[in-house]
Formats: structure tokens, sequence, C-alpha cells
């Protein structure tokens, strides 16, 4: 014979179990969340270190190219660099009226 309290007591039972487990899929939403924005944080800051670096790349190339004195100003070269896929990289050079003075400008385009 079932008495009153029996039947609450299985009600409150689901209850709990359901809104245990609605609060572990949402903890585990927010964790497969964060990791994925970490991730992506990660992998563009690891590309604007690259960008870096080659820009870098390109300045020493054209100061190369500078010390060589095969150059007409203002020009634009394309070093010969190893890029990634879709990558790009240009470096401008002027040269400031009669002081003679250079400005080397990099472009990475990523």
């Amino acid at each position: 014979m079932r008495t009153k309290n029996s039947s609450y007591k299985r009600g409150v039972a689901l209850f709990v179990a359901l809104a245990l487990l609605f609060l572990l899929s949402v903890c585990t939403a927010v964790v497969l969340l964060t990791t994925y924005n970490y991730a992506n944080i990660s992998e563009n800051q690891i590309k604007r270190l690259r960008a870096m670096k080659i820009s870098e790349a390109g300045i020493n190339y054209a100061y190369w190219m500078i010390r060589e004195g095969s150059l007409s100003y203002p020009c634009t070269l394309t070093p010969p660099i190893s890029l990634p896929a879709d990558w790009s990289i240009s470096v401008d050079i002027t040269e400031n009226g009669a002081t003679g003075t250079k400005t080397i400008r990099s472009k990475v385009t990523y």
C-alpha cells in the first residue's frame, strides 16, 4: 500500500536528478566554449607574432638591398621569404629629400 509521502519523495528525487543533469550540462557547455575561445585567441596571437617576425625579415632584406646600392627610390620590394598560404609581404622604401635618409615600411597581410 502506497502512502502519500512515498509518492511525494519520488517526485522530489526526479526533480533533483533533472536539476543536477541540467546544471552539469550547463557547466559542460561553459567549459567547452571557454576552451574554444582560448584556442582561437592563442591561434590569432601566434599568427600576429609570425607576421611580426616576417615583417622584421622584410626590413632586414630592405637594409641588405640598400647596402647593395642597386635601388632607385621610391621602390617596393617583395622579399624571397617562405610564407604560409594566403600570406603576402611588401616592403616600401622611400628617400627623404636632400638628407638622404630612407624610410622603410614593411607590411604583412595574413
